[in-house]
């Protein structure tokens, strides 16, 4: 406390009074010289402390400690904090609180409702630091375009109508006249802002909307990431996370579609939580302050000339002011941009077509490529071969790369669940068909990479045979040495598996009565000689030829020929004698 110099020269000369004073007196002329000051006799101690008296009594053994326990201001607290409505007031008072509190068996303690307010305060449960922001950690981002923050907000002292932009009148818009701020609800004036977290460069523009909706967030988005044709404006590209709250429009299908294909991690904060954005939260501010406080001076026709004037200021004070945390100007600091981190947004018609697109299956044919057609365009094969964990015959996820179209993006999850792409180029292709970087016959040759298929298959193949190279594995086949060197027995366990003995079930003979027995033609003359000098492996004479022409005028019963040749060998004599003997 500060004291002037008549009091601390009179509160010197009580100090020596009360040091004079017999024990019982003391209060008397701190009293006394409350009522001279005209103040409270604990400002009158506080003074005394202040040019150093000391009242020399001993400190209490339970200074310090309360007669209100933890759980007991903790108890009267919450009902003083559940009392709250949403715009923070506080509808019950500590004393209130308590009553409630001790007729209801809560609490016990008699003390004064300043004795539980300050056990409140000291244990750190007080409603008023119940109400306080909890701590948070401030984020940094790695280079410009790292991260960008974005949102939303509704301009509530303009809007534009017939006549031009116009201040929303208290008189007419608040809270008791809805049915007036509903007329005007289509003519509200919405600002879009997106600010770079490592620069502070903001982007603002302006729409003439009801409410949030997709179509007008696309345009802001296509927007803010074009390269817009002012020479003062260098602020442009796609960042890499987009961080802004869960309304409907932010977390719609198309828009979150288009950020997955175009690479931009987004990240909506928890709602009643703005901080997490505070950046562009701040810039609103900025931006209703410094720029929307101009706007009283002027007659806005449209939003083209709102946003004609704010775009000037914009790229004013992007270029000129300087930023407390970085100590440069925002434009200055975000020229430090490299190349790698500076995407350029595609063809708005790419980006109107990524809004729906969705990652595709292709199978992954045997020379380890895939087919893909953009829209529009003719198909292209694409190699895979260096893509980790394709395999032929089986399926991957492929969407078109809208940073390097045609070229495609086949999209795989790793260990965290978290999705990596691979780019892959089209592969070129002579006016024969073939690729061009193809090995030529007789020149050259090059094998495509082992996938993990191919290395299970060679490993479980060694093995099974005990070997160390594929050539041993081949020369133990070509052996036909069984797997695993015969230790593996398949069939041992197999009568084991029979537990129950089957009774023989009686059966029926099978009546045919007509039983069909088929008969076999005769051979001809020229295969049952055919047959006959091949069964005696020599050439036939003449006469045996004629012999058996004669004798089987019509073709040689196959079951016949055993006997003929037998005869020819002069082995048997035939049952009936043939028409012509053999000279």
């Amino acid at each position: 406390m500060e004291l002037t110099a008549d009091e601390r020269r009179y509160l010197v000369d009580v100090a020596m009074r009360l040091g004079q004073a017999p024990r019982g007196q003391r209060s008397e002329i701190t009293d006394r010289a409350a009522a001279f000051l005209k103040c409270s006799r604990d400002w009158v101690y506080r003074g005394l402390k202040e040019i150093g008296w000391e009242s020399g009594r001993k400190r209490r053994d339970d200074a310090g400690k309360s007669c209100v326990s933890l759980e007991e201001a903790k108890a009267v607290a919450t009902l003083m904090a559940e009392s709250a409505r949403a715009n923070g007031k506080r509808l019950l008072s500590a004393s209130t609180a308590i009553e409630i509190a001790k007729e209801n068996g809560m609490i016990k303690s008699n003390a004064s409702s300043g004795t539980y307010l300050r056990t409140m305060r000291n244990s750190g449960c007080h409603p008023d630091q119940l109400t306080r922001p909890t701590p948070h950690t401030e984020m940094r981002s790695l280079h410009p375009n790292h991260v960008w923050q974005f949102d939303v907000s509704v301009c509530v002292l303009y809007y534009l109508d017939k006549g031009g932009l116009a201040v929303m009148d208290e008189k007419r818009f608040y809270k008791n006249k809805p049915a007036n701020v509903a007329r005007v609800a289509k003519q509200r004036v919405l600002r879009y802002l997106v600010t770079d977290h490592f620069t502070g460069t903001l982007y603002v523009h302006y729409f003439q909307a009801a409410g949030e909706d997709q179509e007008t967030l696309f345009e802001f988005l296509m927007t803010a990431f074009a390269e817009r044709p002012h020479e003062q404006d260098p602020f442009h590209g796609v960042p890499l996370m987009l961080v802004w709250d869960a309304g409907s429009a932010n977390q719609s299908y198309l828009i979150r579609n288009l950020l997955d294909r175009l690479q931009v991690k987004h990240w909506a904060h928890e709602p009643g939580r703005p901080r997490a954005k505070g950046q562009v939260e701040k810039t609103h501010d900025l931006i209703e302050r410094d720029f929307e406080g101009r706007l009283f001076l002027v007659n806005i026709q449209s939003i083209e000339e709102l946003n004609a004037k704010a775009h000037a200021w914009m790229r004013a004070y992007n270029a000129n002011r300087i930023h407390r945390r970085t100590g440069t100007t925002r434009y200055g600091l975000w020229q430090t941009i490299r190349a790698e981190q500076l995407r350029i947004c595609p063809p708005r018609e790419l980006c109107e077509q990524l809004l729906s697109t969705k990652p595709e299956t292709r199978q992954v044919k045997g020379n380890l490529v895939v087919t893909y057609a953009m829209k529009g365009c003719a198909p292209e094969t694409y190699s895979v071969e260096h893509v980790p964990g394709v395999r032929v015959g089986e399926s991957v996820s492929v969407c078109v790369n809208p940073y390097q179209a045609p070229n495609i993006l086949v999209l795989l999850e790793d260990e965290d669940g978290q999705e990596v792409a691979y780019e892959c180029a089209p592969q070129g292709h002579n006016e024969a068909g073939f690729p061009v970087d193809a090995p030529i016959f007789g020149e050259s040759y090059a094998a495509k990479p082992d996938t993990d298929t191919d290395r299970h298959r060679k490993q479980m193949a060694k093995d099974a045979y005990g070997a160390e190279t594929q050539q041993e594995v081949d020369l133990a086949r070509a052996r036909r040495e069984p797997a695993f060197g015969g230790k593996v027995d398949p069939f041992s366990y197999l009568e084991d598996q029979v537990v129950a003995s089957y009774m023989r079930r009686p059966g029926t003979e099978l009546d045919l009565p007509h039983a069909v027995h088929p008969e076999r033609q005769p051979l001809s003359i020229i295969e049952a000689l055919k047959r006959l000098r091949a069964r005696l492996d020599r050439p036939l004479t003449k006469a045996e030829s004629a012999a058996v022409r004669e004798t089987y005028p019509n073709g040689v019963p196959e079951d016949e020929l055993e006997r003929i040749a037998a005869w020819m060998e002069g082995k048997t004599l035939p049952d009936a004698e043939l028409s012509v003997t053999a000279s």
